[in-house]
């Protein structure tokens, strides 16, 4: 009989601390990574939410991976998840809780996912644009978890401060300063992105609406890239951070194809060859820049050159000429096309 009491509290023992030590928790997984910091650089993390009613999700990173979990992207999976504490001596740059699939709840369509495209502006509220007009444009970046464009003149940036399956904000918004024709136009645009509050995606069409649920901004998905279309030519260098180039030196030229997705050209002394990383009908970034190694009796110019290129995010055309602009939407080159 001792023996059996002793068996039974040692048994106890066990489960309370198997019970301390280990859990069970649901979550909503999105199907879309955003970048985060895992202190050793960026990666892609899991975004989920921890209700479990969709209507009022609260989205946060997750750095930790789940075993036995796929991700897919494009859908929403709910999950059934097995916590378990870590054993003390872990590594400094891993989580000190194992997560592990239990159970796939369900599994939905990610309607986030549809925003990754390239819009074009059809209307605002229900004033349909002037087609003499510059046509704003607006690009989603889920990943980074940003956005950028063209207003109609003037090009701008910004981050997504919230994004929910129908909820949608932005801060941070960034525009160079250019004087336009269509001042009114792009105004009017601005002002309404700042007033965004949810969205809707339908029959490739996106509406932004204002907290109250009226309709702000209407796009249409752009069936065919136009800029990408005008970007790929053989281009002269005309300024360098804004500063024109001394015609008495070997101007920089940049020859950009769209077909192969790279870049080559010359510095003003050296040939060089990069990868185009990004190019929407607004972004543009250039990575795996290799240069020959000349050494020429003025290497000011390439030298600016080669640094403003690696600057480059996002562009836009005035008239003949293209124009390239960093993070911030200042420009850092422009150049005119080579006929």
């Amino acid at each position: 009989m001792k023996i059996r009491v002793i068996a039974a509290f040692v048994l106890f023992i066990f489960m309370s601390c198997s019970s301390k030590n280990e859990e069970t928790i649901v979550f909503w997984i999105s199907g879309f990574k955003p970048v985060c910091d895992m202190g050793a650089g960026n990666t892609n993390c899991l975004f989920i939410s921890k209700t479990d009613n969709l209507q009022q999700e609260n989205w946060e990173l997750f750095y930790s991976a789940i075993e036995g979990f796929e991700f897919e992207e494009g859908f929403l999976k709910k999950v059934k998840v097995l916590v378990t504490a870590q054993d003390d001596a872990v590594a400094a740059d891993q989580s000190a809780m194992r997560y592990t699939l239990v159970k796939e709840l369900d599994k939905t369509e990610d309607s986030r996912v549809l925003l990754a495209r390239d819009w074009e502006l059809e209307s605002m509220a229900d004033q349909t644009l002037q087609t003499n007009h510059p046509t704003p444009s607006l690009t989603f970046n889920l990943s980074g978890m940003q956005i950028n464009g063209n207003a109609g003149c003037n090009t701008y940036t910004g981050n997504i401060k919230e994004l929910g399956l129908e909820r949608i904000t932005f801060d941070n918004l960034l525009n160079t300063l250019r004087i336009c024709e269509a001042q009114s136009v792009e105004d009017s645009y601005f002002s309404a992105i700042h007033e965004v509050k949810s969205f809707k995606v339908k029959n490739d069409k996106l509406y932004l609406l204002d907290k109250d649920g009226t309709l702000k901004l209407t796009f249409t998905q752009m069936t065919k890239t136009k800029h990408r279309i005008r970007i790929n030519d053989i281009w002269a260098a005309v300024r360098i951070e804004g500063y024109p180039i001394n015609r008495m030196v070997t101007v920089p030229g940049l020859e950009v194809n769209t077909t192969e997705m790279k870049i080559y050209g010359n510095d003003g002394c050296n040939d060089y060859f990069g990868t185009v990383k990004d190019l929407t009908e607004t972004a543009f970034t250039i990575e795996n820049i290799g240069p020959t190694r000349k050494m020429c009796p003025d290497m000011e110019i390439p030298e600016r050159y080669k640094q403003a290129l690696l600057k480059v995010r996002t562009y836009t055309f005035n008239e003949r000429i293209l124009i390239l602009n960093d993070d911030n939407g200042n420009e850092v080159l422009a150049f005119m096309k080579v006929d």
